[in-house]
């Protein structure tokens, strides 16, 4: 699928999001080339971006299964971005079936 075809009504694809970013740093597909391209140039000036993307992703895993094993059923994930790469509901449910999770987050696009 082009990116035309799956772009949601009141997304401006040609203008970079901070959330569609973070998931191009993390590999994910739920971006467009504006968010590509502006990954692209990032990267050039600091290539160790996805590597630190990476690491506040594992933070974020890391947590939320602490938290879950210690019996916590009811997460917020604020600033949540777009779903990617194992989501909070995803690692509290390997440990908690039933967690409830909310997610977050203010992007204009």
């Amino acid at each position: 699928m082009s990116d035309e075809q799956r772009v949601p009504p009141g997304v401006d694809p040609s203008r970079p999001s901070p959330a569609r970013m973070y998931d191009r740093y993390l590999g994910g597909t739920a971006n467009f080339q504006a968010d590509r391209d502006a990954v692209d140039r990032i990267v050039e000036l600091v290539p160790e971006i996805r590597d630190a993307a990476w690491a506040n992703r594992g933070f974020l895993q890391r947590a939320v299964r602490w938290m879950a094993e210690r019996g916590i059923r009811q997460f917020i994930d604020l600033g949540a971005g777009l779903p990617t790469q194992r989501c909070t509901h995803e690692v509290a449910r390997e440990v908690i079936p039933d967690a409830v999770v909310v997610y977050t987050d203010s992007d204009r696009a």
